[in-house]
């Protein structure tokens, strides 16, 4: 399911398969799309146990998406589904070290590049 190009360059698409469902993001991350992504996060775990965030193409990712990425995992985790960040980008590894998200949390797991 694709949706159109937000401003930012900003554009997600849900990938389902019958074990999980791949959330592909595209552009910046931030205050103006949080809610979109949150949204496309909670729609790809109705009936999944598993949501991958594919994050390789993001080029900017400030806090008010960490803080998306973290309340969407929580919420996937009290359905019975677990979000996992996957591939990303450099910007996105950046920022997940420097707020210590790296190694993942409570809320989802960080996967190993490659994986």
């Amino acid at each position: 399911m694709a949706t159109p190009q937000l401003p930012h360059g900003f554009a997600v698409d849900v990938e389902v398969d019958a074990d999980r469902s791949t959330v592909v993001v595209r552009g910046e991350l931030d205050l103006s799309n949080a809610t979109e992504l949150s949204e496309a996060l909670a729609s790809a775990g109705a009936g999944v146990p598993c949501v991958v965030a594919d994050l390789r193409a993001v080029s900017f990712i400030d806090s008010s998406a960490i803080g998306a990425l973290v309340s969407s995992g929580r919420a996937l985790a009290e359905a019975g589904s677990r979000l996992q960040i996957g591939p990303r980008s450099r910007a996105v590894t950046q920022i997940l070290e420097l707020t210590g998200l790296a190694a993942g949390t409570e809320a989802f797991d960080v996967l190993e590049e490659g994986t």
